[in-house]
């Protein structure tokens, strides 16, 4: 029999329960559910002294991935890595100069058992200089395939200086094969060169399998085509505490077709590891609508 304090007590229980499913709701889901990496360029002054020790430090911060350079040697990263409990899927190589190049580099990155072979150096070139890199990122992209990995571009900004209504990223976007050439979007110089990153996840989906995640300080002034000042203002704050607005990104990076993200905070007005950790803490909590 359904006496009355059964009755209002189920009732009570009921209006818990949907009260709790709104506010989960509310809440909105995780931002990133896959790993969250730190590109060691972040941590280089410890890495460069004690590369395992940071490695560790770097895991007890909470990260799970790292973004490598060719700078240790591969049978000892790729030790010092296991002991941490971190993954490298991506590397960070020099512009090549040409196809024979390229492909020492791509030995170079087979051996540390990358996935992603990443260049990048904000160069200032014509539309003509841009279409002719092109030709040469479809070579060593198909060079890059050939070894099993995938090769990637990073900009920073002066790739999207204005070229009689294009720019170089738009040029490296348009006359690569996308198979051969993907993106390593850093958010930060997109959003510093004035430039806002949806459009591009939009109009080329899928092109962008990592991420450089890296915050715009309050109150920095920027000149979108000119170098951060040497001695001026520090631009870089940890994630979560700049002007970028991260839930509007997460919320589209699966059209990006982001596979990895890269926590990276050029420079540091508090102790790194402080920063990085505050960094992962910040987006191992986010959540979007």
């Amino acid at each position: 029999m359904l006496t009355r304090r059964r009755f209002l007590g189920n009732a009570l229980g009921a209006a818990a329960a949907s009260a709790a499913l709104g506010d989960a709701l509310a809440a909105g889901r995780l931002a990133w559910t896959k790993p969250i990496g730190l590109e060691i360029y972040t941590v280089r002054e410890m890495f460069a002294k004690d590369p395992a020790k940071t490695l560790k430090d770097v895991a007890a911060a909470g990260y799970r991935e790292v973004e490598v350079g060719p700078g240790v040697k591969p049978e000892k990263l790729n030790v010092d890595l296991r002991a941490a409990g971190l993954n490298a899927p991506s590397g960070y190589f020099d512009q090549p100069k040409n196809l024979d190049d390229w492909k020492k580099s791509v030995e170079i990155a087979h051996s540390y058992g990358l996935r992603y072979i990443v260049v990048g150096d904000n160069p200032v070139l014509t539309a003509d200089e841009w279409k002719k890199r092109a030709e040469l990122y479809n070579e060593c992209g198909k060079a890059s395939l050939d070894a099993g990995m995938q090769f990637c571009y990073h900009a920073h900004f002066h790739e999207f200086a204005d070229l009689n209504g294009t720019c170089g990223y738009d040029i490296l976007l348009t006359h690569c094969d996308p198979k051969l050439l993907k993106m390593e979007m850093d958010i930060f110089w997109v959003e510093y060169a004035g430039k806002d990153p949806l459009p591009y996840w939009k109009r080329y989906p899928g092109r962008f399998p990592l991420l450089h995640i890296k915050d715009l300080r309050k109150g920095v002034t920027i000149h979108h085509q000119e170098s951060p000042p040497e001695h001026g203002p520090n631009p870089f704050a940890p994630v979560g505490q700049g002007t970028i607005d991260w839930p509007k990104i997460f919320a589209h990076v699966r059209e990006a077709g982001a596979q990895h993200i890269f926590v990276e905070q050029d420079q540091c007005n508090l102790p790194v590891l402080e920063a990085i950790k505050i960094s992962y803490e910040y987006l191992r909590k986010l959540r979007v609508a």
